[in-house]
């Protein structure tokens, strides 16, 4: 929330870069949802790549890639992966990054926003940055909430231990199949951190395993009132938080869907709040609630009215004479979040006139509303989309597909004949970057037919169609045999063209200090026939390498680990590259074996 009378905070990707002169060692996210530009702006940011509109260049992408192979993970839950429609090619080798969670929805769901980074500084210290909140990591506008903790390993004024920290650390790391989570875990129990301004941290509450419920019972001590901010609810949980603090001194706020479901419900859960505020609903992938039908073309900018605020913030508040107890992440005030049955994370803090500000501002843009009103409003059709949500919910639990490769033959192997929910609905499924294919009724394999190196990747898309609407979504899976180690380096050769490989070979030389061109990284490549002959940029000469190299060698070193490989992915799978430019290509490797050859005398 950037209002200057809400909590003080900074934009999300700006924190996650590194400061002056650091890297990133190892970089952890949960989250329940993804869509791929999202990912990539991460990736910019932990690189100090992205720029004010969260992308980059084909350079800055190729870059990122590069740096943070195998040191980032993004775990999430199985088959939430947005699939736009018009999918970067380039966006398939994103698939090294994601790790799904396979969990039945029906019973369980990964449902954690978490971000743990470790930065290395210019003298070998590590910093840590913890961020737990209610964020998907999508391109989402909607309010939401999260608290960022600075870790260090040195004591100071203000600085706590976080009890619990290194479990958390090490089950991310375990999700993410990393080898050193017992190490991660010590690391982080020996870090000092650091609450934002105004806050004083208290605790971690960690339902990550399975079973492991968060304490939903009000803090010891005496409470005056509540405040429950939650876009989803049950009856079960807001009946029992009736309960807490004191009669006529509590509020609720949520969103208008979940606010007139719960007037409609038997025994009257709504009774005990005092206060009612509502929302829009979130406009996000499903969280604890139906998807919103597809197919509905949103208005043109010219049409459109300015969007309403929707809610996705999770804060649960609790006031207690000039303070107030505030629990932050990911849990919606339903019992499945607090019982055990999802994987959550909540932070506990203490607060005083810090948060007032904050929370004045949401109750303020929110809309009043009575029992009564919400009782005789109409409740909204999620008929269509509910049922093709409980399809998709079926299909998860029911398959565990891979992805068979023989050489750039692929097929998807579902091992068994996938299900539905309902036998209206038809199945479709594909290569990330290709054509959905009808799967055939009663079949276990559908052929994908030859994809070459340079698309190839561990995401398929899958599409669910039914009457009234569809289901479109990606998922990353086991490729057998694993995709050759070529494969980025094919694709982002086929991807950056010529001018952006000089341009990036030019930072590299420079030690990444100069600014780099080329257009944004989710811009595909035009055709061959659509640009001139002419080579219309800044080429590398001899004279580049040799001043390099007398600059920073190991700059010069890591250029030349990247420039034989990736000159013969270029000649290999550029395929929009003319003659001259390939005869140009020729012309820089002679140039360069002469520059190596120089330099090794």
């Amino acid at each position: 929330m950037s209002d200057p009378q809400a909590w003080s905070g900074q934009p999300y990707l700006d924190e996650m870069r590194p400061g002056r002169l650091e890297t990133v060692k190892l970089a952890l996210f949960a989250t329940y949802s993804v869509d791929l530009s999202a990912v990539a702006a991460v990736l910019l940011a932990l690189i100090g790549r992205n720029n004010d509109k969260g992308s980059g260049t084909a350079v800055d992408f190729a870059d990122a890639i590069d740096k943070l192979r195998d040191r980032v993970k993004i775990i999430i839950q199985r088959g939430r992966i947005a699939r736009p429609i018009a999918l970067p090619r380039i966006a398939s080798i994103l698939d090294q990054f994601i790790v799904e969670q396979p969990y039945d929805e029906r019973e369980r769901s990964w449902h954690p926003k978490i971000a743990l980074v470790a930065y290395t500084g210019p003298k070998g210290e590590t910093r840590w940055k913890l961020w737990i909140g209610s964020r998907n990591l999508t391109r989402s506008q909607d309010l939401d909430a999260g608290v960022l903790l600075d870790g260090s390993e040195k004591r100071a004024k203000g600085r706590v231990r976080l009890p619990g920290i290194g479990a958390l650390g090490a089950i991310l790391a375990r999700s993410a199949s990393r080898e050193d989570a017992d190490g991660i875990a010590e690391q982080l129990e020996a870090v000092w951190w650091d609450a934002p301004d105004g806050f004083q941290l208290r605790s971690l509450l960690n339902g990550l395993d399975e079973g492991v419920a968060l304490p939903s019972e009000p803090p010891a001590g005496a409470v005056d009132g509540i405040t429950i901010i939650s876009p989803f609810l049950s009856p079960d949980f807001v009946k029992k938080a009736g309960d807490w603090g004191t009669a006529g001194s509590r509020t609720l706020i949520s969103s208008m869907p979940a606010l007139t479901d719960m007037a409609r419900r038997p025994g009257k859960p709504l009774d005990g709040f005092s206060k009612i505020l509502a929302y829009t609903a979130p406009n996000v992938l499903a969280d604890e609630a139906p998807l919103a039908l597809p197919g509905v073309e949103p208005a043109s900018e010219d049409d459109a009215e300015p969007a309403p605020l929707a809610l996705h913030a999770k804060i649960f508040c609790f006031h207690s004479g000039e303070k107030t107890i505030l629990r932050v992440g990911s849990a919606n005030a339903t019992e499945r979040a607090w019982s055990g049955r999802n994987a959550e994370i909540m932070v506990e803090l203490e607060a005083g006139e810090a948060f007032a500000s904050g929370l004045a501002f949401l109750i303020g843009r929110a809309t009043p509303v009575t029992i009564e009103d919400l009782a005789v409003a109409d409740p909204p059709s999620t008929s269509a989309a509910d049922a093709l949500e409980e399809s998709r919910k079926v299909l998860m639990a029911s398959w565990n597909p891979v992805l068979r490769r023989d050489g750039e033959c692929f097929s998807i192997d579902a091992g068994a004949v996938p299900l539905l929910a309902y036998p209206e609905h038809v199945l479709h499924a594909g290569p990330a970057n290709g054509d959905l294919l009808a799967w055939q009724t009663g079949a276990v394999r559908l052929d994908l037919g030859t994809i070459p190196l340079s698309l190839q990747s561990a995401f398929i898309q899958a599409r669910i169609s039914g009457p009234d609407g569809a289901l479109r979504w990606m998922q990353r899976v086991t490729v057998d045999p694993p995709l050759e180690e070529q494969r980025d380096l094919a694709a982002l050769a086929s991807h950056m063209g010529l001018r952006a490989f000089h341009d990036w070979m030019r930072a590299i030389l420079s030690g990444d200090t100069l600014p780099v061109g080329g257009g944004a990284w989710d811009e595909d490549a035009g055709v061959q026939s659509n640009r001139p002959q002419s080579l219309g940029y800044d080429r590398l000469t001899l004279e580049d390498i040799l001043t390099a190299w007398a600059r920073d060698r190991t700059a010069f070193g890591r250029a030349d680990r990247h420039f034989a490989p990736y000159v013969d992915a270029l000649l290999a799978h550029g395929e929009n590259l003319s003659e001259r430019e390939k005869a140009d290509l020729n012309e820089l490797a002679q140039i360069w074996a002469i520059a190596r050859t120089r330099l090794a005398s």
